[in-house]
C-alpha cells in the first residue's frame, strides 16, 4: 500500500499532489490511501479521508510500503523512525499551498542526505518514478540525534525572516 499524506492545515489545499496521486492510483495494482486534507479535488482511484488521527496517521504509516508526504518535519520524522521509503512533495508558497517555501528547503536537504526522493512538480509520470526510487535509498534516521539536530538548526535560521514571512507554529516554539 502506497500511503499519501498533505497535512492537517485547514485552510491551504494541496490540490496538485492530490490530484497527480489519484491519477496514479488509477494506473497502479497496489492500493493507494491518501489523506487530502482540505484539498477541493476528491479522488477517485484512491481510498481517502480529509482527516484523521495521529494515531491513525502513525499505522497506516507502518503498515505503507511508501510514503508520498509533503514536506512537513512531524511526517517525514515519523516516516523516517519507521524505516519507510519516502517520497517528498513540498508545498510552494508562490502557488499558495504555504506560507513561506520552507518545506521547499526540508525538501531539498533530505533529497540531499538521500534519505528521501523530492518530486517539485507532482504528476503520474513523476510521481511513479519516485516511488520506484524512494525503496533504493537509506531511509533510517541519522545515528544519534543528528537529523533532530538538523531539523533544530533550520528552524532556528528561519527565525530571522521578518515575522510577516514567518509560518505561526514558529513564533510560540
Amino acid at each position: 500500500m502506497i500511503f499519501v499524506t498533505v497535512g492537517t492545515n485547514p485552510t491551504m489545499a494541496f490540490d496538485r499532489l492530490v490530484r497527480a496521486m489519484d491519477e496514479l492510483a488509477g494506473e497502479l495494482d497496489e492500493p493507494v490511501v491518501l489523506q487530502r486534507g482540505c484539498a477541493s479535488y476528491l479522488p477517485q482511484h484512491a481510498e481517502s479521508f480529509a482527516f484523521t488521527t495521529g494515531e491513525h496517521i502513525e499505522e497506516l504509516m507502518l503498515n505503507a510500503r511508501v510514503i508520498v508526504s509533503h514536506a512537513a518535519a512531524g511526517a517525514i520524522i515519523m516516516a523516517l523512525q519507521q524505516n519507510k521509503p519516502l517520497v517528498i512533495v513540498p508545498r510552494r508558497f508562490h502557488l499558495g499551498e504555504h506560507v513561506d517555501d520552507h518545506q521547499l528547503q526540508l525538501a531539498q536537504a533530505l533529497a540531499g542526505q538521500r534519505r528521501a526522493v523530492t518530486v517539485y512538480e507532482p504528476s503520474p509520470a513523476s510521481l511513479r518514478v519516485a516511488i520506484e526510487e524512494a525503496p533504493k535509498l537509506t531511509a533510517a534516521v541519522p545515528q544519534g540525534a543528528t537529523l533532530a539536530a538538523y531539523l533544530r538548526r533550520r528552524l532556528d535560521s528561519w527565525r530571522v525572516q521578518p515575522a510577516r514571512r514567518r509560518p505561526l507554529w514558529l513564533l510560540k516554539v
